[in-house]
């Protein structure tokens, strides 16, 4: 997981296979819990991808 403020997002997609992303909550970003992983102003998305998750259900379909 990567998370970006809205300036990176799109270097962040760059960074991640697949990627997913879910905007975090507006106390989250108001809290500076998360920090953009790219200048650590407080982030505003979490960017992810399902791989793992991917193999798991292709393997149990054969």
């Amino acid at each position: 997981m990567i998370v970006v403020c809205k300036q990176h997002v799109n270097k962040a997609l760059k960074m991640i296979f697949l990627p997913h992303i879910q905007p975090i909550s507006k106390e989250n970003v108001l809290s500076g819990h998360f920090k953009c992983h790219v200048c650590t102003q407080n982030a505003d998305f979490k960017l992810y991808n399902f791989e793992s998750k991917r193999k798991h259900v292709t393997q149990e379909a054969i």
